[in-house]
Parts: structure tokens; C-alpha cells; sequence
């Protein structure tokens, strides 16, 4: 007799097979990204189950996950693998290595070799959340962490974080001069608020994750080095919105010339526009930290007085108020056209009603002073 029964069809492999099969190699560190449903949570047992195969103890393999949820998810997923393996028959050297009963029943044969016992045990398995590895790293190295054994995990930490705060501000008048002296500077921006200071820490040790960089924990930070650090961001959105503008003027040809004459005109008539009738030519922009980008702050703040009225709109209208009489026909016609031109370029004309209160290039010192104070507070 020969079985008739029809073999079971092999599905196709999945188009990034070779990118699947990269991440189950040992011997590499991967990075693996991918939408929900993909197949992640198969991926990491299946690389966890190729480990068990090959490592002298299950505690060398360490997976840590953001929940509890998911490290019983992860958990259950093994064992069940595991469990399969132990009723089922060896491979056959046709199956796929990487497949998830191969994997499952080699590392299932290494744990009876070694007398792990998984099965009954699966305590073995290290697969914790980020805070329960944490918290067993601490507890191993006490001396180090200066923590004792009284660790644990709290959910709802915010009564922890007040008191980090109150007796943080406790400190003033008996702490260090520059913590004291800190304290004090914050304590004035809110009006000696000691309430409202002390919410406000606990609202920033609930975001640490968001301010505590390396500069932040360093007991003496080159502080000029860390202004100039912190300050370059401020200097390249600006230089970025002033390129989008330029790159936005240019697209008149001869805007350049037809505004500073107009401005010149202007200036002559009644003193309107003097920044722009001063200048020989239209400033450009060199670098972020360039010095012609305060000129280039100020000629738009005047192009924006010239072409729009108090709320961003462009001018309809051209009067003497701004430097054109009645008399100055032309000069008005050349005006209201330039405008016609740039009311057709989009978000030109809010750009540049953006330029009238541009954002800063920097702190200004007492800013900066206020920043220098918070990190000190947050740091104790």
C-alpha cells in the first residue's frame, strides 16, 4: 500500500527571509525594526531558543522588555516551544535549521545534556522588564550602588520624587553656596512660590528621561563650552528660516534691487526704511553664527513694514504713511506689483510676518543664568 494523503504545502518564505535569518545569528548584533503584526515577538524566541542551544547556562541570555505583559508573553512563548520539543520526534536533516521546532528541540536537548531542567524551572530564563534588571543589578553590586537590600519598584513613584524635591529645597542657607545660591534664583522667577517650586521639580523628575544628559550630572561643567553647546540649535533654526526666506525672495527676479530702491524713495520722503536705504546691497548669509545675520534679521523686519500691514497681510493700499505721497504714482505701481508677485508665492507672506519677532539666536544672560540654576537643583 502507498499513502495517498497529500503532503503538507510549504508556505513561501516571507520576503525578508535573509533579514530574518541575520537576526538568528549569535555571532551578530542586530537592530530590528519593524510595524506591529510582523513578527517581532517570533523573531526574539526563535534568536533566544538559537542561544540556549549553544550557551553553558541559561542565565548567559538575558531579554529585557518595557512590560510585564510582554516578558510573560516572551516567557510563555519559550517554554511552550520547549514543551513542543520535548513530545516531539528529532528533525530530519531536510527541515529548515532555523525553523522554529529545529531551534526549539536543539535547545530542549542541550537543557536535558546539561541538567537545566527549563521545563520545571523556568525561573532560569532571565526575561525581566528594564526596571526588575535594574533592580537585580543593583542588589548584586551594593557597595558600588550604595543602595543596601531595601530596593524595590515603585509604580507610582510621585511621592518619591517629593521628597527628593522638598529636601532638595531644604538645603538653601545650609547647602552648598552654588546650590543655595540657585535655589534662591529660581525661588525669585517664582515669586518665593516654595509650593509651586517644589511641583515644578516633581514634574521634571517624572520627565528625566527628557534633561538628564551627561552635562546635566557633571559636578563642574565647563559652562561657557555648554552654553555655546546648547545655544547652536537656536542658531541654526534661525539661519534656517532665514534661508527658507531668502530662497523665497529670490524667486521674484530683481526683488533685491527693486525693494532697496523703493526703500530709498521711501527714506527721502519721510525717514521710513532706514536700515534698508542704507544698504549698498542686500545682506547675505554666510554661516549660522555668520555677523550678517542680524543685518539680514533687520532688513526683513523692514521688508515685512513695507510689504504687509500690522497682521501679515499684504498691502492693498500705499500711502504716505509709509513714505509714498500722492504725487509718487510710479513709485506706488512698482510697489503694488512687487506685492502682487509675492502674494503668489506660498507662505511668503507668513515668513515674513514671522520675521517681525524672529526667535532668539541664544540666551540672554539672565536666561542663561536661570538654566545654569536649574541644572544645578535638578543634578542635587
Amino acid at each position: 500500500m502507498t499513502d495517498s494523503a497529500p503532503r503538507p504545502q510549504q508556505s513561501d518564505p516571507p520576503p525578508d527571509q535573509d533579514q530574518r535569518s541575520l537576526a538568528l545569528d549569535p555571532a551578530r548584533s542586530v537592530l530590528v525594526q519593524a510595524p506591529a503584526g510582523s513578527g517581532k515577538t517570533d523573531l526574539l524566541t526563535r534568536r533566544f531558543l538559537r542561544l540556549l542551544a549553544e550557551v553553558d547556562d541559561p542565565g548567559h541570555i538575558v531579554a529585557i522588555t518595557f512590560t510585564r505583559a510582554a516578558a510573560a508573553e516572551m516567557r510563555h512563548r519559550i517554554l511552550s516551544e520547549l514543551e513542543k520539543a520535548s513530545a516531539a520526534a528529532p528533525p530530519s536533516p531536510s527541515d529548515d535549521a532555523l525553523s522554529m521546532p529545529v531551534l526549539a528541540y536543539r535547545a530542549y536537548q542541550r537543557s536535558i545534556v546539561l541538567k537545566w531542567q527549563l521545563i520545571d524551572i523556568p525561573a532560569q530564563l532571565r526575561i525581566s522588564t528594564i526596571d526588575s534588571f535594574s533592580r537585580e543589578i543593583a542588589l548584586q553590586q551594593p557597595l558600588l550602588t550604595e543602595l543596601g537590600s531595601e530596593i524595590g519598584i515603585h509604580e507610582m513613584p510621585a511621592e518619591l520624587y517629593r521628597r527628593a524635591a522638598r529636601r532638595t529645597l531644604e538645603t538653601i542657607g545650609s547647602g552648598p553656596t552654588g546650590l543655595s545660591q540657585s535655589i534662591e534664583t529660581l525661588l525669585r522667577l517664582r515669586d518665593n512660590n516654595w509650593q509651586e517650586m517644589e511641583e515644578q521639580l516633581v514634574s521634571m523628575l517624572d520627565k528625566r528621561h527628557q534633561w538628564m544628559h551627561d552635562f546635566v550630572l557633571d559636578r563642574e561643567p565647563d559652562w561657557p563650552a555648554l552654553r555655546a553647546r546648547l545655544e547652536r540649535p537656536f542658531a541654526r533654526a534661525l539661519h534656517a528660516g532665514l534661508s527658507g526666506l531668502s530662497f523665497l525672495l529670490n524667486q521674484v527676479p530683481e526683488a533685491r534691487d527693486e525693494i532697496l530702491d523703493l526703500a530709498r524713495f521711501a527714506f527721502q520722503q519721510n525717514g521710513a526704511f532706514p536700515r534698508l536705504a542704507s544698504l549698498r546691497e542686500f545682506p547675505s548669509l554666510s554661516s549660522p553664527a555668520g555677523a550678517s545675520t542680524s543685518e539680514t534679521i533687520s532688513a526683513f523686519q523692514e521688508i515685512a513694514h513695507l510689504l504687509l500691514i500690522k497682521d501679515g497681510v499684504f498691502r492693498k493700499r500705499v500711502d504716505k504713511t509709509i513714505g509714498f505721497p500722492p504725487e509718487s504714482k510710479s513709485e506706488k505701481n512698482r510697489l503694488l506689483a512687487l506685492i502682487g508677485k509675492f502674494s503668489q508665492i506660498s507662505g511668503f507672506g507668513a515668513r515674513l510676518a514671522g520675521m517681525r519677532s524672529p526667535p532668539p539666536a541664544g540666551y540672554t544672560d539672565d536666561e542663561w543664568e536661570i538654566v545654569r540654576a536649574a541644572f544645578r537643583v535638578l543634578r542635587q
